[in-house]
Order: structure tokens, then sequence, then C-alpha cells
């Protein structure tokens, strides 16, 4: 195929009737980037019989590695197309702007990125592996986004050459897979009519489903270069059969049949018991397992000839005789039913242009923004029908920032000449007039020319260092963005309620098309496109929304898919290098949309990321691209939850005193505090947990103080949680009370809770049974304490107490704190320790108040909880035995194990937990010769069962495992580690029973 230039890309740009942004979802290892490559094959940026083993769009060596792909990237392609009516052929050139994105769960967060810039989405899905768990991950998100969706069953290839199928084995199958992936799609569709308001209509579900017969389902074999819709067989046995071409499209898939007498189209139900083939294997499978059997399984070289020579197409001998059978069915299958050529013309048909798209979604995203009644209607307008006139209101997206090396700018390269100038150039050489060819191309070849001298110049010069440079991955949702032209920058925590704050004006220094690696310069950008935007380094940190005129909506309300969870904590090899670790800190920070960076109170920095390959990749780009010096990086950090139950080793200090019941004293005197710390249930916890924005709002409105109300406004509207009213949030706290303890008192405090913790949202409850922290200071009181002045201080200590735990410093859970009295001596002489203006009685309430907790915590049984992975793997049945010894290593379970219908697989769910997760993928590949693969997603937290600080007492446990109980506590060992890292105390003997000094000498 000839190369497209960028050049003639550009002025496609203007007509947005032909302009197609889509891009390739799916789960890791299921096609994405093999199925790209034949489309940029077509565009001749590589070889056609290259296509699938180049994998172009993954640039990244640690992507090529590993082969998978682990960051968005984004290319615009040229796609003609010839319509041929009665009276003449017509020509229409299509702009192609295809995004690549990744499949692996610790990148959930680029396919997000992704998803919100395009119109359309396919979705790819491993024939033999059916949906995974990434595969409904991204279904959502195309769900959540609103666009357009077209399934691709992908290495059919696999159900002929592994399962060795036959077309009606394959028929089945594909018929239950397409049911499967329909399935996961209802879901949504229900999940949303159950969301939905009485006065909100309830959407049709017409048009949402993938169907064969609609032309929204492309069966395709990236790999050997191949796809097809079915309207391409309706067309070719249009004429063969004498029927519309539409007819047959709608019996081309299901329970139809041909009746080789009559010639017509028969369902099941009139068969009368005869034996026929469904059309769809008839007409289309038989033929493709045709080609693989003469190909590849017997190598039959002349019934190949024949097929060749039916379908009227022209394979060279050499492909004929070669050794590898790939080349042979690359040759057949680009000719008979070329990949890209079903993809793209199915693009063009199914998703639509941004004028249609933004008509439909526009409204849907906008209604989404915080405060939109506020917003301009003239953008909403504008944006809505897709306006690119100059004259309209600019607004733009920016879903992320990209970091390129400063050499890869267009400004910093060579022009690249074209066969013509290269040619010329040539010609000019041999005729000895190069200084002349070289002024008339224009092209600075200065360094070539004078060799002698600049050359030498140039080696005693040392080379600068690369300096990356972060470019704007964005779409144009109304008017023209120009170089040079003024716009505002609205941050995330924009809103067009307070539209001065969180604005900048900027002025655009420059624009791109991208094409993958390569940036191409351009002037304008008119609406419906996506494009990369330079200049905004130091204003834009991830996303923002552009807009030429003030007021304009907030767009930049993309929810992570996955938060953070690993931490790692860095520090240069060389300490007078922390000023580049901290600048290559920020630039990380600013490439990659799902990684957290924090200073830590100890001087420490850490990195937070998704997932073990997320966080090898961030230390690679820290190492080698932004900070560019030896980093040392610690243990990866999990975190922990303590919580405490009423476990069966909790004995009572006294019979009269309930257990958790605690008496303290300030270290002053006059002040005693009596409270009692008591588990809460599960339920409640998780309740707790799934509503923190209630809590929030909750705690708001029965705050005295009256702190600003607009805090959560943008936050609510983005939160998919339901926000309960004060009234049946107390009452559902109620319920989940009575029912886990009939007998439990704090139900009748529930108008006196005064704080949740940790950050006054978490799942503890801080209640004042006394009621007299309520009583508000009055004048006779003067200036003597009061239990009113202490309500601060007893918060404070609670937040700071579930903060950090007592077992190792990590936030605490399921666990309420009543305050049973306080007592201030009333003495009538003057005391001046026992008045407001005494500094040392805040310190000395919140210290005596943490410990108190801290002894009614441990007074009951201690538990640590554990951050869990769900795991899930596909194996066979012979490494199904290996999967399960891997997971029982790193203390697992397996929650299921189900077989996939019509295939050798097993899929195994698991839970594992994340500190012993480390090493877990390799060491399932290493065991399994690479036929399992694991993918790991956080699961929340589950409880250990075993006590930290449990020791055999018992004759029995002290008989089974001796006096040091031989058999390790796991949680105490957990408890330690965190310990150790954080430099708590660590009560542990290093050495036991040591008889005499060892010395070298022995």
């Amino acid at each position: 195929m000839p190369v497209i230039p960028p050049e003639r890309l550009a002025p496609l740009q203007s007509n947005q009737n032909n302009i197609r942004n889509f891009t390739l979802l799916a789960h890791v290892d299921h096609g994405k980037t093999t199925l790209a490559d034949s489309l940029l094959a077509t565009n001749g940026i590589i070889s056609s019989k290259l296509a699938g083993t180049v994998r172009y769009l993954d640039f990244r060596e640690d992507e090529i590695t590993r082969g998978i792909t682990m960051k968005s990237s984004a290319i615009s392609l040229f796609f003609k197309v010839i319509s041929q009516n009665r009276e003449k052929a017509t020509e229409n050139d299509y702009l192609i702007n295809l995004i690549d994105s990744p499949g692996h769960v610790d990148f959930s967060s680029e396919v997000s990125s992704a998803s919100r810039l395009c119109d359309g989405a396919f979705i790819l899905i491993d024939a033999v592996e059916g949906v995974c768990s990434q595969t409904i991950t991204v279904l959502r998100q195309a769900w959540v986004d609103r666009i357009k969706m077209v399934l691709v069953i992908n290495k059919m290839d696999r159900l002929v050459t592994e399962l060795k199928l036959s077309p009606i084995e394959a028929h089945h199958h594909l018929l239950r897979l397409v049911e499967q992936v329909n399935a996961v799609i209802g879901t949504f569709y229900r999940g949303e009519l159950m969301n939905l308001d009485e006065t909100e209509e309830e959407a049709s579900d017409e048009g949402i489903y993938f169907s064969p017969e609609q032309g929204n389902v492309i069966f395709a074999s990236a790999s050997d270069g191949w796809a097809f819709f079915l309207d391409q067989f309706a067309d070719f046995y249009e004429k063969k059969l004498g029927m519309k071409s539409s007819v047959l499209t709608k019996c081309l898939w299901g329970d139809y049949y041909l009746d080789p007498k009559t010639k017509r189209i028969l369902q099941a139900k009139h068969l009368q018991g005869r034996r026929l083939k469904p059309l769809f294997v008839q007409f289309v499978l038989d033929n493709i397992w045709a080609v693989y059997n003469s190909a590849i399984v017997e190598r039959d070289l002349d019934k190949i000839e024949k097929i060749v020579k039916t379908l009227n197409i022209k394979v060279l001998p050499r492909d004929m005789r070669s050794k590898d059978p790939r080349n042979l069915l690359l040759a057949v299958f680009q000719q008979w039913l070329p990949l890209s050529t079903a993809i793209l013309l199915t693009a063009i048909r199914k998703i639509p242009c941004p004028i249609d798209a933004q008509k439909d979604r526009a409204l849907k995203v906008l209604k989404t923004t915080p405060h939109f009644e506020n917003v301009d209607p003239n953008i909403a307008t504008a944006m809505s029908h897709c306006k690119a006139n100059k004259e309209e209101p600019m607004l733009a997206y920016i879903s992320k920032m990209v970091a390129y090396s400063e050499r890869d700018l267009p400004h910093q390269k060579r022009r690249q000449l074209t066969a013509e100038q290269m040619r010329e150039l040539r010609q000019a050489k041999l005729a000895g007039s190069v200084e002349n060819s070289v002024g008339s191309l224009s092209i600075n070849e200065n360094e070539q020319t004078n060799e002698s001298k600049e050359n030498l110049e140039n080696r005693g010069y040392e080379e600068e260092e690369e300096k990356d440079v972060f470019v704007g991955f964005a779409r144009i949702y109304s008017g023209t963005i120009s170089v040079g032209q003024q716009v505002y920058v609205y941050g995330p925590k924009y809103d067009p309620a307070n539209p001065d704050e969180h604005v900048t004006k900027v002025t655009i220094e420059s624009l791109y098309l991208m094409m993958g690696q390569e940036l191409f310069p351009l002037d304008t950008v008119p609406a419906g496109n996506v494009f990369a935007i330079g200049g905004l380094a130091g204003i834009v940190l991830r996303t923002a929304t552009l807009c030429s005129v003030p007021g304009g909506p907030n767009l930049v309300g993309v929810s992570q898919q996955m938060e953070p969870i690993v931490r790692v904590a860095v520090e240069p090899a060389r300490p007078y290098e922390m000023n580049k670790l901290a600048a290559g800190l920020e630039m990380l920070n600013q490439s990659d949309p799902c990684v957290q960076i924090a200073a830590e109170e100890n001087g420490e920095h850490v990195i937070m990321c998704a997932g073990e390959i997320h966080l090898e990749r961030c230390l690679k780009d820290l190492r080698e691209r932004f900070a560019k010096i030896e980093i040392q990086a610690s243990q990866p950090i999990v975190p922990f939850r303590e919580t405490t139950i009423a476990g069966p080793d909790i004995t009572a200090k006294d019979k009269e005193t309930p257990v958790g019941f605690v008496s303290t004293s300030v270290a002053s005197g006059g002040i005693q505090i009596k409270l009692s710390v008591t588990p809460l249930s599960s339920d409640l916890v998780n309740f707790l947990l799934n509503h923190e924005k209630t809590i929030e709002s909750f705690m708001h409105n029965i705050s005295k103080k009256g702190k600003n109300g607009d805090n959560d406004c943008s936050d609510v509207q983005k939160q998919k949680e339901e926000i309960l009213s004060s009234e049946d949030f107390v009452i559902s706290i109620h319920k989940l009370l009575s029912e886990a303890s009939p007998d439990n008192n704090i139900v009748e405090y529930l108008d006196s809770i005064m704080s949740f913790g940790p950050k006054r949202v978490g799942p503890n409850i801080l209640i004042d049974k006394t009621g007299l922290m309520k009583t508000v200071r009055q004048e006779s009181d003067g200036s003597r304490l009061i239990p009113f002045d202490l309500g601060e201080y007893i918060a404070t200590a609670f937040q700071i107490s579930t903060q950090q735990g007592p077992l190792c410093a990590e936030p605490v859970q399921g666990i309420c704190v009543s305050v049973e009295s306080i007592e201030i001596e009333n003495a009538e002489k003057d005391n001046e320790l026992l008045t407001i203006g005494n500094p040392q009685i805040p310190g000395q309430v919140i210290s005596a108040v943490r410990e108190a907790i801290k002894q009614g915590f441990l007074a009951w049984s201690p538990r640590l909880l554990l951050a869990m992975y769900s795991c899930d793997v596909q194996a066979t049945a012979e490494v199904l035995g290996r999967v399960y010894g891997v997971v029982t290593k790193r203390r697992g379970r397996i929650v299921d194990e189900e077989m996939k219908e019509g295939t050798p697989f097993f899929v195994v769910k698991a839970v594992i937990p994340v500190v012993e997760s480390f090493g877990f993928a390799v060491e399932i590949l290493k065991r399994t010769s690479g036929a399992a693969y694991p993918q790991l997603i956080f699961h929340g937290f589950e409880m250990l069962d075993e006590n930290p600080f449990w020791v055999p007492t018992t004759e029995e446990e002290l008989e089974d495992l001796g006096e040091l109980a031989d058999r390790e506590n796991i949680a105490k060992r957990y408890m330690l580690n965190v310990r150790r890292r954080k430099g708590l105390l660590v009560e542990q003997k290093v050495v036991e029973k040591a008889e005499k000094q060892r010395t070298l000498k022995h």
C-alpha cells in the first residue's frame, strides 16, 4: 500500500460527516494491537505481511518485552470508500481517528481516558476464552460513556486449530458467546432502570444488544488478517440464490436453513426431521474451515488452487510453496476477506460521525457536570450540534497528559524526504550541483554538506540531556482551536457557580495530529477531532477543560476505575540528587492518570500504584525518563485495617465492669472521663463504607458551626452512591444495630452522634451518651471548664485513634466509642488548671482519651483486615492443579471453579491477600509454562480470623503447640512487619537460650 502522508489527513478534519473516532477495548491479550496493525497497513505505515507481528502502537520498551499494551496511543488513518450507483461511482474520503487502549486491569484509567474522547468502541473478545473480567469492565466503561459499541469476535482461527471444532460446533459456540455478551449488557440496562427517578422516562432497549444481522458483530482473526460481517456474504450470495441481500442478511444468523430442492429458507420447526446445515454454517463457516483444512491441517495444495480459482484471487507461487502456512493463509484471506475493509466499513456504517454522536450524548454528559444550569446556553447548543465555525464558542476536553521526548517534537526533527525528493537529490548529486538542489528543495542539510567543518564542531559539544515535554491528549467538541488563540483552562475543581476560581487564561502554542509515537504540526483543529495540544505543561496537571469564553462547563468527570492499592517509598541512591527525584515525581504524577504521589510526615516520598505491573512501569519511567537517577525503592507497602470482635478469647478483668469500659483521668487531675468501646457488626460497617457522602451530608446538617455548604456539591453529583436523608440514614443504622444485637443500648443514643472516623466519614462512630457536650457555654460559667469545652478534644482524640490503630498504626474500622460520663471538679476556689485558658488541657485530654480508646479496643479480641485481590485464571485441566498449588502457597482460597462450555478451559476464581501477591503472576506463568495468566482486581478488605496476641494457655494447646507455639501466628507476623517498617516498638526476642557466644574460631 502507498504511504499516506499526514499532509493529506489534515484537510479531512474539516469534513465532520466523514470523521470517525473510535477506540479498541478488550481483555488483556485478546488482540487489540494486532488488529490495529492491519488497519495501519492500509495506509502503508507497515507492511501488510508484517501486520500482527510488528505491534506498531506498542512502542514502549516494556510494552514490547511483556507483550501487553500499557499506554493508550492514537493514530489517524485515511480510508476511501467507492460507492457504485446506477449512474456513476462516487468516492468519499474518511478520516479515522483510532485509539488503542490497554487491556490489563492495572491500566484501567487509560481505558476511561480513551473512551471519553471517542464516539464508538470496538469490543474485542477471544473466541475461545469468551467474556473475561476485564471484558465486563470495558463494556461498563463504554456503557457509562454512552458510546456506540461494535462486537468483534477475534481469534476465530483457534476454533479450528486448537479446539478443532467442526463448523456446526463452532456455530453453537458463537451463538452462546454472543448471548453471554448480551447478558452483560442486559445487566447494565436493568441496573440503570432501577436507578431511575419517578420523573425520568424509561429508556428503550432497542439497539443496545449485539446481533450479527444488525451489522454490529464482526467475526475475525487478526493474526491471519481476515474479518467479515454478514452483509459481505449476503452480497456475495445474492445473485446465486436469487434473494435480496437484506433478507439474506437476516437469515444468515440463527436457526435458518436452505431447502436444497425448493431453494427456500426454512426455520427449524419446518425441517420435518431432515438434517440440514444452518445457513451460517453452510455459506460462511464451511468455506473458512475449508481454507484452514487445506492450508494447515491436510496441506492439500491442489484443493487450495481450486479455492483460489473459485474466489477469483491471485496467490503468488512463492506463497503456495511457502513452508510457513501462515504466509499462504495471509495471501488468501487478505484478498478474500481483508480485515481492514470489514473493520473500517463497519466503523463508517455503525459508529456515528461527531455531529450525530454529540447530538445524542452532549446533553447527557453536560447534565452530569457540576452546576450545569449556570453554563452559557450557547456553549451547550454549540456542543450538541458540533458547530465548527470560528465564531462559535470553542470547547475541548483534555483527557490526559502524555510525555514525549523533546527530540520527537516536529520542530526538532529533520524533515523526512519523499521518494520524489530523494530521487531529485540523487540526480542533483550525480550532476555535481548538490548546493543548488538542496536550496531548491528548501531542505536544511547543512550538517551533511559541510562535513569537514560543522560535524567536527558538533562532536566537540557535549550532548544535552534529553528533556520530556508534556502534550495534552484532547477532543474538541465545538468551535475551532487555533495556534495563538487565547483560551480559558478550567481545572478539575472549577465550578460554573464560581466562574472566577480555578481558571487560567493561556495562549495556544502548538497543535498536533497524533500518529502513534510521532506528532504532525497543525495550525487549526475544527470540532469533532481528536488531537494533541502543547504548551500546557505547567498549567494542566492531568485533565482540564478548554473554553474560549468564560462560564463554560467542567467536563473533567472521569472516575478512576481502580484506586491505587500498592505503595512504595523511594529515595535517591545519592542523597544530593533529592531535587531531581522530586522533579521526576512531579512529572510521573502528571503523565500517569492513576498514580498518586505523596510526601509522608517522616519525609519519605511514596508512590501509590494500581498493581505490581503498574508499579514496575512507574519505577522504570522514574529512573529512565523523568528523574534519570539511580533510585532505591522499598519493599511494596500494602495497607491493612484494624478491627476488634467479641471473640471467645475475651476475659473481663472485673466481673462488674463490662468489656471495653475504661475510666481515665488527665495528667494534671481534676477531669475524669469514662468511655466504652464496642465492636460494630460487619453489615453496619459495610453500610457506612458505602455511604461516605451520606455521612458527610449528615454531619454537615447537624454541625453547629455551619461550615461552607458548597464543599461537596460537585463531588455529590459525581458520586454514584445514593445520598440518603438524615432521617433515613439514622433509621438504617438503627435497624442494623437492632438486628446485630437487640439488647444493644447504643440504639437509644443515635441522636447523640458526635462524629464518624477516621477523616470524619469512616466506619467508626463516636457517641455522647452524657448529652453534656451539647450544652453551650453560658455567661454564668465564667472561665471554668465545662464538658462542652472538652467535646472538640475528645473528637480529635477519636479521629487520631481511628486513623492510627493500636496494633500497627493502620486505620481502624468497626468500633463505636461511647462517652459514658465526664466529671470535672467543681471547686469553688480558684483553680487555674481547670480553666479554658490553660494551654495544657487540650494535649492532656487528647492523650488520655487516646490511651483509653486503645485499652478499650484491646480489651476485645483484636483482628487485622487484609487487603484482598480477586483473581481470575483461565487454565486447562493439565495445569489446574499447579494453579491451585500457587494460590494455596500464597494463602489464598478458591472461591469458584467452572468449566467454560464448549472449551477445554476452566475458569478459577480465587481471592489472595495483596501482601502475598507480589510475584504471583510470574510464578503462575512459570509453573504452568505460560498456559495460565491471572488478572488481579482489588476486592476489598477481609478479616484474618487470628488474634495477633494469641499464645497457648490450656494444657491441650501447650501439649499440641509447645510452650513457644511453634505454629507461626500469621497475624502477628504481619503486625510486626508493619511496626518495624514504621519504626514502632517491637517486643520480640531476637535470640533465645543462647548458651555461648559463637566466634570465627568455632
